[in-house]
């Protein structure tokens, strides 16, 4: 089977989803502060009520995905409901930023186990799916920066000054970032961004204001360090030239055939592909579980016992049992899978 899942918009402090809403084709985009999707997510929302958690994908019928993978642990290769974190270890999302993001770093899995009680920290990647003129980001320290540093400027509350420690960096159209567990960044307005991650949503956060004027909760700026919240940065300083041998892929597309946007070079936790079906096919081995979203076009997926009609915005769950897989049609398709 091939699982085409409900719409999963979450909740977020800033302002976004237009261009996600433009990819499904909606008749009246507009921005709110439900700028993202999480696709195939077996994560819920650091917000969210535990009664109905936002963050968790469903399927046609209305279960989660999580209830489904309980159901038959072999959709994601595992043996039991025990090893679902070990089999699908990813969250796909796609984000739209009509601002800038606060500055924020996420822990390391090693610093996520020993500190915040969970299994994963929350390494991620971008894949630019679009780019206004001007959209940018901020990554990374810039050299002789210091932890003392960085705590002055969170007591001062000075953006401008805290932005001005970091990198900041132009984006275009197939931009491939990957963000270590540590390093500071802030996504700029202006873009829509395929987001892969560790599935996790922790973050320490150094504004207690966004752009727009929206006070960030205690809880979201320490995520319950307190004082700790500083060690979760990775205080390494870059030139821009390090940073960019260190972290910045272009990858060239290729027609008809998926291309790696995110691998082994860059990290052991995951790994992301992109295709551009061009009134062909493009044929793919699942031997692992995925999430796959189209960004642009119509076509089709099949596979041997399955064949569904997929277009701009669809998200799916590829399970790990689902053999071989061809997209015919006119579209464009990002898939990410565990890096095990």
């Amino acid at each position: 089977m091939i699982y085409l899942l409900k719409p999963n918009r979450v909740r977020r402090t800033y302002l976004g989803g237009m261009r996600i809403e433009r990819l499904r084709g909606d008749a009246e985009p507009r921005d709110g502060y439900y700028p993202e999707e999480w696709v195939a997510s077996l994560t819920p929302a650091y917000s969210a009520d535990s009664t109905n958690p936002e963050g968790l994908s469903r399927i046609s019928d209305g279960r989660t995905l999580r209830e489904l993978i309980e159901s038959d642990p072999a959709l994601i290769g595992a043996g039991s409901v025990s090893d679902i974190g070990r089999m699908y270890p990813i969250l796909l999302k796609l984000l739209d930023a009509d601002e800038r993001l606060v500055i924020q770093a996420h822990p390391t899995a090693e610093f996520a186990r020993e500190h915040m009680s969970s299994e994963f920290g929350k390494a991620e990647c971008w894949y630019v799916v679009s780019a206004d003129p001007g959209a940018h980001i901020y990554l990374g320290f810039r050299e002789g920066i210091t932890r003392s540093d960085w705590i002055r400027a969170f007591e001062a509350q000075d953006s401008e000054y805290m932005l001005s420690l970091l990198h900041r960096i132009e984006l275009c159209e197939g931009d491939v970032w990957y963000v270590d567990g540590g390093v500071p960044h802030a996504i700029g307005g202006g873009c829509l961004l395929a987001e892969l991650q560790e599935p996790s949503d922790l973050m320490v956060v150094m504004e207690r204001l966004t752009p727009s004027g929206r006070v960030i909760p205690d809880r979201r700026i320490d995520c319950g360090l307190g004082s700790r919240m500083f060690d979760v940065y990775d205080y390494t300083g870059y030139s821009e030239t390090e940073l960019r041998r260190r972290y910045f892929r272009h990858p060239e597309p290729r027609k008809n055939e998926f291309v790696t946007l995110v691998g082994a070079d860059l990290t052991d936790k995951f790994k992301l592909f992109c295709c551009e079906v061009n009134e062909g096919i493009c044929r793919h081995v699942q031997n692992k579980p995925a999430a796959a979203a189209v960004i642009a076009g119509q076509g089709k997926i099949s596979s041997a016992d399955c064949e569904l009609e997929i277009g701009s915005g669809d998200c799916l769950f590829l399970p790990a049992n689902a053999g071989e897989l061809i997209f015919s049609g006119s579209i464009r398709v990002i898939l990410a899978e565990g890096g095990l």
